[in-house]
């Protein structure tokens, strides 16, 4: 994740007659990561292929103003290939102003921010035809520090040209300062994790999560409103009843303590979640002496100081996901809540909220465990499934390099994991087609 985004402009001069905003910045635009463009297109017209399309800077620059924190913030939702109000604002596709801009997403998980360039397809409208599929990924960082560069370029050509004061300078001024503000940054972020435009998000919503009176923690309330979105208020209320109670835990509830590491290894500053994730697990399967067995339910009960009925047992907790919540006197007890009645789905979130808590700096007593694309919630599904059923031990178990239904069956049995588990585990490792999960999806 070392690859830089660059915004490159080749500005062109006023066509004639007297200058405008959208004349004077009027380039060739180009976007690429590392070395692959973005933009690379052919046009008909002209008969050429090259790497930047003809557009106004000014447009382009609006949008990405305009979108800032979101396109900082907000996780790609499930949704999203049909949430139209996502598209425009992560896909280039919308920035508009008549110009045919390439379908390029962005898309955050907190840490980092995905790009992908699509590649032109079907009928097209005009003469240009954009060219390459490109997925990469790009620090978060390097991300703003792209957007501040490409902002002050568009924004010192309009100077340069006359233009002191425009609609894009006050925009732009407005989000440097909201970024610079502690409180207030706190405030749009929480905005754009909801899908909320900034200041389109219900007061009362922001403040509830930014109070956080039962001391859940700001960072596990993030992970809650990626979850809920707009509905993060029906979301967040059963986890405060929740938290409301600590003599016992309520119906669906099992209590328990989190056991603790000798040491923690050591991570690469380039290694993604899933690494990071993966590396964890391979340490806590050595140190708890567990080399590359199968976990019964009575040593994972035995970890979470807990009963192994846990997992048997078919009550439900009342949240919408699995949670952990820490006694209000941080004495190390636990509560634990599946949203789930299967023995596999209870074992993999325990696992997951046990990955969490070995690895993420407290600040508050709530873990969840959501179906957000966070990097928090890649690195929880990435622990459990190497925690619960180890690569290379499923590969030993497997003993084919075409496995059919029944020997994935057999594997998930043994491992106490789920079929869909044991089929992304070999997917995700190049061991399967990735076709192979399309019959559970």
């Amino acid at each position: 994740m070392d690859e830089s985004l660059r915004i490159e402009c080749e500005w062109w001069g006023p066509a004639y007659g007297e200058k405008c905003i959208s004349e004077v910045s009027r380039a060739a635009i180009g976007l690429c990561v590392g070395e692959q463009w973005l933009t690379r297109l052919e046009d008909s017209w002209g008969n050429t292929v090259r790497n930047r399309l003809n557009a106004c800077a000014y447009t382009l620059a609006g949008w990405f103003a305009a979108n800032w924190w979101r396109l900082r913030w907000e996780p790609e939702t499930p949704a999203s290939r049909k949430d139209v109000d996502w598209r425009m604002s992560h896909s280039m596709a919308s920035a508009g102003g008549g110009f045919c801009w390439p379908s390029i997403l962005f898309a955050s998980d907190g840490e980092s921010i995905a790009v992908a360039s699509q590649a032109s397809r079907g009928r097209i409208l005009g003469p240009v035809r954009y060219l390459n599929e490109v997925k990469a990924r790009i620090s978060a960082k390097e991300f703003e520090r792209a957007i501040d560069v490409f902002l002050s370029l568009v924004l010192s050509r309009l100077q340069s040209e006359g233009y002191r004061k425009s609609d894009l300078a006050e925009l732009w001024d407005d989000v440097m300062k909201e970024r610079g503000d502690p409180a207030l940054a706190q405030w749009r972020r929480l905005e754009a994790i909801c899908g909320f435009d900034p200041g389109e998000a219900p007061s009362a919503v922001i403040e509830m999560l930014v109070a956080d009176a039962a001391g859940l923690g700001s960072k596990a309330l993030e992970e809650v409103a990626a979850e809920g979105r707009h509905s993060v208020q029906n979301v967040l209320e059963p986890i405060l009843d929740l938290a409301a109670s600590n003599e016992r835990p309520l119906g669906g509830g099992f209590r328990g303590k989190m056991p603790e590491l000798p040491s923690k290894p050591r991570y690469e500053a380039h290694m993604r979640p899933w690494q990071q994730a993966s590396k964890l697990a391979q340490l806590v399967r050595k140190q708890w002496g567990l080399g590359e067995e199968a976990i019964s339910d009575k040593q994972l009960a035995d970890f979470l100081g807990t009963k192994a009925s846990v997992f048997s047992d078919r009550t439900k907790g009342p949240t919408s996901m699995p949670v952990a919540l820490q006694s209000v006197t941080h004495d190390g007890r636990f509560d634990f809540y599946f949203h789930s009645a299967w023995a596999t789905s209870r074992r993999f979130s325990a696992a997951r909220l046990l990955g969490d808590y070995l690895h993420q700096a407290r600040d508050g007593r709530l873990i969840p465990a959501t179906r957000a694309r966070t990097s928090r919630q890649q690195f929880q599904r990435a622990f459990a499934q190497e925690f619960l059923c180890p690569f290379k031990a499923l590969v030993a178990r497997i003993q084919t390099d075409q496995p059919d239904e029944e020997d994935i069956a057999e594997a998930a049995d043994f491992f106490g994991v789920s079929s869909l588990m044991v089929k992304t585990t070999l997917v995700n490792r190049g061991e399967l087609d990735r076709e192979a999960l399309v019959w559970d999806n």
